[in-house]
């Protein structure tokens, strides 16, 4: 009878084998990651213990087992801008796109999506914003009279 030699691959019918593939397979998936760090370390741990029995020597009960440590996610940071609307009280908060400035408007902002959906009808918000639908133009506005005072409260309906 020929002698069968033990390795990590032959131990508990390849159980052992299969574990370390497991890991490597999990740390290798780690490292591709763009979410982790790519300098930290990752650990594969393998421990195998043998205890011999105390009546007979020859008898030796083995536990393995297999750990790994990966590298955590990278965290992830925003900046939120909050503001009031003097108008309504109401305060909202919203997070900065990476390319836009703090308190810069969107076209969305304005009623003048991209978005076909969203779009303010042109006369509509030519209205709005005083000026020609055509041209663009700002169109005359009734002139007052600059000499007298005026209260911003009654002005502004407060």
């Amino acid at each position: 009878m020929a002698k069968e030699i033990l390795t990590l691959a032959s131990m508990c019918g390849g159980g052992v084998q299969e574990r370390i593939n497991r890991a490597l397979a999990k740390i290798s998936d780690n490292i591709l990651d763009p979410n982790t760090e790519e300098k930290k370390k990752r650990v594969l741990s393998v421990k195998i213990e043998l205890t011999p029995s105390e009546d007979d020597r020859e008898d030796v009960v083995v536990d393995i087992s297999t750990a790994y440590k990966l590298a955590p996610e990278i965290g992830l940071k925003t900046q939120l801008f909050v503001q009031k609307d003097l108008n309504t009280g109401e305060i909202s908060i919203t997070e900065h796109a990476k390319w836009q400035i703090k308190g810069q408007l969107t076209l969305d902002d304005l009623g003048m999506s991209l978005d076909q959906e969203k779009v303010q009808p042109r006369e509509e918000l030519a209205e709005e914003l005083g000026c020609d639908p055509d041209t663009g133009e700002l169109l005359e506005q009734p002139q007052e009279d600059h000499g007298k005072v005026v209260n911003l409260r009654a002005a502004n309906g407060g």
